[in-house]
């Protein structure tokens, strides 16, 4: 029991906590029960409240004679998750504890008996004042404390994490499912399953032994827990290495035990412990020593103020070093070199040690400075004021010189604010600001931001702008990370009405055209939508007709609408339409697979849009020739003739079901696939997977009957029949 001299401290620090704020008397007694070890309520407290707690704790249990530790889940719910919760704000999700809440969370950790190793990616971040990834900070606290990776946790263990997540926002419901009250403990669960392997292959295999086994039983249920089971897998660490798996159901039926020997690879000669010639220091001198030579620049490589490199080895057919050399200051730039262990030629990848310009400004700041959320509105202010001195030559530096960053100042939103407003209009809850800046503009200054989201309502990153007096949404546009054709890197940081103004100036209105019909009307999920979803670029599709501001894509083809795009005097689009088409013929069969109805993934959109339609989501319940149709890269097929039909397929397939599948056999809903395997091989054979379902709407409660028809008659067939919940590949 607590003594009262620490209660009295923490009800100090109760009240001294929430002295400005309204709190009847029986909610502070609640919270007081909450500190001092009375019902937990996982509800949000404040950092500051957390933080007081944690240090009356830390100087009581220096005082005490006798201290009850937590476990681990009980400092992660007490100490993690209402710092976790308390630092969300209402319309965003914060991923990341604060270096304050870190070390906090760790220290509690640490004062519980819970130590991580003095080298970990945590440790190191709290060494340098840095904040850590919230989910990833308990999930190495919960590794330690359970002794291992989240597979081999208990099912309790793995539930209560998912509740953890839950409760920190970081996911909508709980994933890992718990046994009910009328199915049998987790650990009886556990010993039948372990106890039927060793029966099987041995009571030597040593599945008990974490050391040697990581063992993870899992307990899965359908909707309507009908078909509810416990399955377990038995990872052997280390070579020579063996998989076991078994699984029940509920009333603790043994049902299947198999054991999966693995390959042990043959071991490559084992190499030296240096196979280079070279040290990373000599390589590093030869690299500064080239770089200067072949650009004939007397670069400082070796002052400590201005650069410091780091190197790694190449060890495949081109052996050496890569020296990558990172500027401090903007008065020289980022550098990397190639040198040969065998040769000692260097040869230059990257160098940047001219002298500054418009084109190459940004580039060295973010040498010096970090990426672009890390810098202040003064540090944007500086470089506009340097840029406009100086040479450009390409549409960096244009950009660059155009666009009026300031700082900020008295009357504007500050930064917290108008990022809120960017979040709240965007309706993105759950994400993060990649890049930030403050650019004046008529009639009020704009701040932009990048925001990265974590949920699906973006594939890609999207640029917002906001007005930083009014607080209205200016302007919202998607961006296609990593692809500077379709928006190029300078978007994130200027405003759109700039770089279109330029682009216009530079190339007239039908690059800008095309972007504007592609974020209206492609599907911009996919990695290149301009090839795969819309190829407006492609002439063979679109032919355009620019007429002033106003570009029209007349169709080539019937079956592809027209587009018209009208842009105004800074390039901006004013509106895109679809029109009726232009074409008089209908695509021809070879450009289709390129256009609008093809993926990366050789799917045939429209083919499953329809066939969804038809016949319901599960696709392998499809008729054979529209699988074909859907998925034309698969190697699906259709049987020929001599071939065992669809019919003679499921029937020799619902023969080869135990009897405990009896119910299943006599479903109505069966599907099939059919794969044709004779690429390269001297007879032909196809593969038929026949699906046997209990319910179409749960896709795990199946049989499937795998076997390979083989040709000329009288060959045999392989079979492999897999039971419900069984996801494995056969």
């Amino acid at each position: 029991m607590m003594d009262k001299e620490l209660e009295t401290r923490i009800r100090h620090a109760l009240d001294a906590e929430m002295s400005g704020l309204r709190v009847t008397s029986s909610r502070r007694e609640e919270m007081l029960r909450n500190a001092i070890g009375g019902r937990k309520v996982k509800r949000k407290m404040t950092v500051g409240l957390v933080l007081a707690i944690v240090l009356i704790l830390t100087v009581a249990t220096a005082m005490a004679v006798t201290v009850a530790l937590l476990t681990a889940q009980e400092v992660v719910e007490d100490v993690a998750v209402p710092m976790a919760q308390g630092n969300d704000r209402d319309w965003r999700v914060t991923t990341d504890f604060s270096p304050e809440e870190l070390a906090a969370f760790i220290r509690a950790c640490s004062e519980n008996g819970i130590d991580l190793d003095e080298n970990h990616q945590i440790m190191e971040a709290i060494r340098n004042g840095e904040g850590y990834d919230e989910e990833e900070a308990i999930m190495a606290v919960c590794r330690v404390a359970f002794g291992g990776n989240y597979g081999s946790w208990t099912i309790a263990q793995r539930h209560w994490f998912s509740e953890m997540m839950v409760e920190i926002g970081f996911a909508n419901e709980v994933t890992e499912e718990l046994p009910g009250p009328d199915d049998l403990p987790e650990e009886e669960a556990r010993a039948i399953l372990i106890a039927a392997l060793k029966s099987e292959y041995g009571e030597d295999i040593g599945i008990e032994d974490r050391e040697r086994y990581e063992v993870m039983l899992v307990f899965t249920t359908d909707p309507d827990e009908e078909n509810a089971f416990w399955q377990i897998s038995c990872y052997e660490r280390g070579e020579p290495a063996t998989r076991y798996f078994a699984n029940m159901d509920r009333q603790g039926n043994v049902l299947r035990t198999v054991a999966v020997p693995v390959e042990v690879q043959q071991q490559p000669m084992q190499q030296e412990e240096d196979p280079l010639r070279l040290t990373k220091e000599e390589a590093t001198v030869l690299a500064a020593e080239g770089i200067r030579r072949q650009t004939g620049r007397e670069v400082p490589f070796e002052d400590p103020e201005q650069y410091h490199s780091y190197a790694w080895k190449q060890l495949n057919d081109r052996r050496g070093w890569e020296v990558h050399f990172v500027s401090h200051t903007a008065d020289w730039g980022y550098c990397e070199a190639f040198v040969d262990d065998e040769t000692n030629e260097v040869t230059l990848l990257q160098t940047d040690v001219g002298e500054i310009t418009a084109d190459n400004i940004l580039a060295r700041y973010r040498s010096a400075k970090g990426w672009y959320d890390e810098w202040d509105t003064s540090v944007w202010a500086e470089i506009a004021e340097k840029a406009a001195d100086l040479p450009a030559s390409d549409m960096v530096g244009k950009v660059t010189k155009a666009t009026p960053w300031i700082a900020w100042r008295e009357g504007l939103l500050t930064r917290d604010e108008a990022e809120e407003k960017a979040f709240r209009q965007a309706g993105v809850r759950m994400g993060e600001v990649n890049c930030v800046c403050l650019i004046d503009a008529d009639p009020n200054p704009i701040w932009k931001f990048r925001i990265l989201p974590y949920d699906e309502s973006y594939q890609d990153s999207i640029v917002v702008e906001i007005d930083a007096v009014t607080g209205e949404m200016t302007d919202l546009d998607m961006y296609k990370s990593d692809h500077q054709d379709l928006e190029p890197s300078f978007h994130m940081v200027t405003l759109r009405r700039i770089w279109s103004r330029l682009e216009y100036e530079e190339s007239g209105p039908l690059y800008i055209a095309r972007l504007a019909v592609l974020h209206k009307f492609a599907d911009n999920t996919f990695d290149m939508p301009e090839v795969d979803s819309l190829p407006i670029f492609d002439l063979r599709y679109w032919q355009p007709e620019i007429d002033g501001n106003t570009v029209r894509f007349v169709s080539r083809w019937s079956d592809l609408p027209d587009y018209e795009v009208t842009l105004d005097e800074n390039g901006m689009a004013v509106s895109a339409e679809e029109k009726e088409s232009g074409g008089r013929e209908p695509m021809p069969e070879e450009l289709q697979p390129e256009c609008i109805d093809e993926s990366l993934y050789g799917v045939n959109y429209r083919a499953m849009a329809d066939a969804t339609e038809r016949y319901g989501m599960v696709t392998t319940l499809w008729p054979l020739e529209v699988q074909l149709e859907v998925f034309p890269e698969e190697n699906r097929t259709l049987p020929r003739e001599g071939e065992m039909t669809r019919e003679e397929a499921v029937a020799y397939a619902k023969a080869q079901l135990p009897p405990e599948a009896a119910a299943y056999a006599e479903s109505t809903a069966v599907g099939a696939i059919l794969y044709r395997l004779d690429k390269g091989l001297p007879e032909e054979f196809t593969r038929w997977t026949i699906f046997f379902y209990g319910d179409p709407d749960n896709v795990l409660d199946v049989w499937r009957v795998t076997f390979v028809d083989k040709h000329p008659e009288g060959m045999e067939y392989g079979v492999d029949v897999k039971e419900p919940g069984d996801t494995g590949n056969g």
